[in-house]
């Protein structure tokens, strides 16, 4: 029984301490609808979740970031900005345009979550360096994302231009409220999407060592089979409408039918 009381303990320390190491940090945006929010050179999972509000919610978990004793009446220098979150993040606000730069270095783990508001533009670019598997889910706008790893798309409307070079790419959208055009490329990784059934977009599929698989009706009619070291098909869905470009160099291409 005193050994049970003593793991218990322990473990109301450990998950006591976990939460006291968490960290929130906002930003107040205007005007979201033409908003545009860049984020640049994260590592490790970040899960972006929009919601129906005007602040950018930062929730840290990256551990503590207080320099060592020995630079003491020193100020930390990062090549690439200033940490004027507390966070290990540098935060500018231009107008409508606010851009977030991860400080830490890409060996060093960074766990950030954000609450996004979802009217907002987003734009994610990491190098290769950093393990950076992008997810997003409930939002209204643009998405641009370039990255090497994952990038997990779910509950999202507007248009997107998406770029992984090994990383797979999965997208569910819950509708789609778009005339611009949409780009999804992966270099080496899978591409596996969700359409509404009703969906009108011209589609332009394109790889050249993998396959297509799609629940969708596409009848003779609607397809303009073409090959240039590869497989391009292109077909018009429910009468045509924006265009959906998805291209992938050796992964496998899923198109599946939504709601």
């Amino acid at each position: 029984m005193k050994k049970m009381k003593i793991s218990l303990i322990a473990l109301l320390i450990f998950f006591s301490a976990g939460i006291l190491s968490a960290q929130e940090y906002k930003i107040t945006t205007q005007n979201t609808k033409d908003g545009r929010l860049i984020l640049k050179d994260f590592s490790d999972s970040l899960p972006i979740e929009g919601y129906n509000g005007t602040d950018i919610i930062i929730t840290s978990t990256s551990g503590d970031l207080t320099p060592p004793a020995k630079a003491k009446g020193l100020k930390p220098v990062f090549p690439a900005g200033t940490d004027n979150t507390g966070i290990g993040l540098d935060v500018q606000k231009i107008g409508n345009l606010i851009t977030i730069t991860c400080l830490l270095p890409f060996t060093r783990g960074s766990e950030y979550k954000m609450k996004v508001p979802e009217n907002l533009a987003i734009e994610i670019t990491s190098g290769c360096e950093r393990n950076n598997n992008v997810a997003i889910k409930n939002m209204k706008n643009e998405i641009d994302i370039k990255t090497c790893q994952n990038i997990d798309l779910k509950d999202v409307t507007g248009p997107l231009v998406l770029s992984t070079i090994s990383g797979d790419i999965n997208i569910t959208y819950s509708s789609v409220n778009s005339v611009k055009s949409s780009s999804v490329n992966s270099i080496s990784g899978d591409i596996d999407i969700t359409l509404p059934s009703k969906t009108a977009t011209n589609l332009e599929l394109r790889t050249v060592s993998g396959a297509f698989y799609s629940d969708f009706d596409f009848s003779e009619s609607q397809k303009n089979l073409k090959k240039v070291g590869g497989n391009e098909m292109n077909y018009s869905l429910n009468g045509g409408g924006f265009e959906f470009n998805i291209g992938s160099v050796s992964g496998n291409i899923y198109l599946r039918k939504g709601n």
